[in-house]
């Protein structure tokens, strides 16, 4: 039998009043994303360098973008997880295009501490459910060789000492293989230089760098 329609309409405005559903960029009431923030969070086409390797973004990072981000990767919400998808496959599309290759994605890894205390690896699993969209392979090949500080409490000259010589590949390739690298934000560019940096040290071929996020300007 189904419930009374009334009795559903009584619970589901209770629960509403207990938890109202809010904007995740913005905090607006009853609405999981305000006409502001889609219209914020239009994919765009930004495109800038770590080094020699370019690095394709689709969102600026700015409070919405931010909160966003937060949602995702320390509550689990699914609604912050499909914007990011979508801008890391648009960014994705816009650097195979530019390259006229499909290589491999390399995801950036999470350090240690920051697994056990989100309880998921947020940019692995977005990666995974990008390629797979896209019938691309992933290689998880790099890892964290020591602890690391947390990068958003450092500025740019220490996020480089932070992240110098902390990364390292669980395998090499014997000729070079051609691979995107892939991460949510980048705002120094220093996480992604140190990957680059691991990777071609193994022997990968680093063709482009891939994010969701870019803070502008990337220094």
């Amino acid at each position: 039998m189904h419930p009374d329609t009334s009795v559903v309409r009584i619970h589901e405005g209770f629960l509403e009043l207990v938890f109202p559903r809010r904007c995740i960029g913005c905090g607006a009431p009853r609405q999981d994303l305000c006409g502001s923030c889609v219209k914020e969070l239009q994919l765009q086409n930004f495109r800038s360098r770590c080094g020699s390797i370019p690095v394709f973004s689709s969102i600026q990072y700015g409070s919405k973008a931010s909160r966003i981000l937060l949602a995702a990767k320390e509550d689990g919400v699914k609604k912050a997880d499909d914007i990011l998808l979508s801008a890391l496959a648009h960014s994705l599309h816009c650097a195979t295009r530019a390259s006229g290759i499909r290589p491999a994605l390399v995801p950036i890894p999470h350090s240690k501490q920051a697994l056990r205390r989100r309880g998921r690896n947020f940019v692995g699993e977005i990666t995974d459910r990008m390629a797979t969209m896209e019938g691309l392979p992933v290689r998880n090949i790099i890892r964290h060789n020591r602890r690391v500080s947390d990068q958003s409490l450092l500025n740019a000259t220490s996020r480089l000492g932070n992240l110098s010589g902390a990364m390292s590949v669980i395998r090499h390739c014997g000729r070079s293989c051609e691979v995107i690298v892939v991460d949510d934000l980048v705002t120094t560019g220093a996480t992604l230089r140190e990957a680059v940096r691991t990777l071609e040290t193994g022997g990968f071929h680093v063709i482009a760098a891939v994010t969701a996020l870019v803070a502008l300007p990337l220094r």
